[in-house]
């Protein structure tokens, strides 16, 4: 575990206006931790543009978050820490810190997302029961996100299992927060035999845009993402292109080409996704990725870039201010176009970040917010 002071500084970092977890990640990466990033903020932000002074989470507030998480038995998890999910580490834009109730050795399992529309079918709600319960049985972690329908039923089936621990639940609200509320009870049982976990801290307000963010959480967690019904435009659909963008696999389940519940599988199948019946299908997939891609996912992140001079970075600052414009464009791009070394391109999106100009994209994409003349 980090020492009390970082861990508090962590926090206070993630908590502060514009950065998010690519941001908190490249300012871990240049100055080591938390504690030293902290005092370069206000010299960052105005080198990238900004008019204010930048407002750091205040320490009352996030001495508040430690209390409640004590109180109710929650275990705050630093992306800096070795029992951090090394599965989830690889994402560019991991959680800094994770809210977790319940057994953190889920963890240490292989484990499969499985994922679906809230307005199941009794037919699909059955089978994810089904493969839920054989992946657990065959010692796989389920991850799932405390949903009706689909996401209910495969935590359900997990639990039937007496291979504990044998599920996850990814929430979009604070991790003591139950939504839906009908959940309740599959809530009290994953907290006493498996585990919940959460990015947004302690009386988080509920937005539509947290389940957007818990998506790429509940892809990252695993191993592959296995989808059974849902619609064209839906989270489901977004937890698998965000497992595909990680480089995880995707699985589904076809389905009847006039149910629109298929629409979401079907198309998935046909961009590429591996399509199964039952869970055999799937762990003979995972398991013929092979040794080598496994060990990959396991290495650590690197938190160690050395920051470049003032004078290079002056001149490389305008070339990439130039560069970007209002559409998004993935950071390999401005790479290889620009011809700046990977360094000096991600502490001037730092910068850029915490002076509020820069926006970020899922798949490492950024675009401006405005331009300065």
């Amino acid at each position: 575990m980090l020492p009390t002071t970082e861990q508090i500084n962590c926090l206070r970092l993630i908590m502060t206006e514009n950065i998010g977890p690519i941001t908190y990640g490249q300012l871990i990466s240049y100055y080591g931790s938390a504690t030293e990033a902290i005092t370069h903020l206000p010299d960052l932000a105005s080198r990238g543009g900004s008019k204010k002074k930048i407002s750091v989470a205040p320490l009352s507030v996030v001495e508040k978050q430690f209390k409640i998480a004590e109180e109710k038995n929650v275990r705050l998890l630093f992306k800096q820490e070795v029992s951090y999910p090394k599965l989830l580490a690889q994402i560019p834009d991991s959680p800094p810190v994770l809210f977790t109730l319940g057994n953190l050795s889920a963890f240490n399992k292989k484990a499969i997302a499985v994922v679906g529309t809230r307005n199941a079918s009794v037919n699909g709600k059955a089978l994810a029961r089904k493969i839920a319960f054989d992946l657990a049985e065959k010692g796989y972690q389920v991850v799932s996100g405390l949903a009706h329908g689909i996401d209910r039923a495969a935590h359900v089936g997990a639990m039937a299992s007496d291979k504990a621990p044998t599920t996850t639940a990814v929430l979009g609200t604070a991790v003591d927060e139950i939504y839906p509320i009908e959940n309740k009870d599959i809530y009290e049982q994953i907290m006493a035999t498996g585990c919940l976990i959460s990015e947004f801290p302690f009386g988080s307000v509920l937005t539509p845009q947290n389940f957007p963010r818990r998506n790429r959480i509940i892809s990252g967690l695993t191993l592959g993402t296995l989808v059974i019904e849902a619609q064209e435009r839906s989270g489901s659909l977004i937890t698998a292109r965000e497992a595909a963008s990680q480089g995880r696999e995707v699985f589904a389940v076809p389905g009847s080409p006039v149910d629109p519940r298929s629409s979401g599988p079907n198309r998935l199948i046909r961009e590429g996704a591996t399509l199964v019946s039952n869970a055999d299908d799937v762990v003979e997939c995972i398991e013929n990725l092979g040794t080598l891609k496994l060990k990959d996912f396991q290495k650590t992140a690197d938190y160690h870039q050395i920051l470049p001079d003032e004078e290079t970075l002056s001149n490389a600052r305008q070339i990439v201010w130039n560069s970007l414009g209002t559409d998004p464009v993935s950071v390999d791009t401005l790479i290889q176009e620009t011809g700046l070394e990977a360094r000096f391109i991600n502490i001037i999106l730092v910068e850029l970040s915490l002076a509020g100009r820069l926006e970020h994209h899922p798949g490492n994409r950024v675009s401006m917010i405005y331009r300065m003349e």
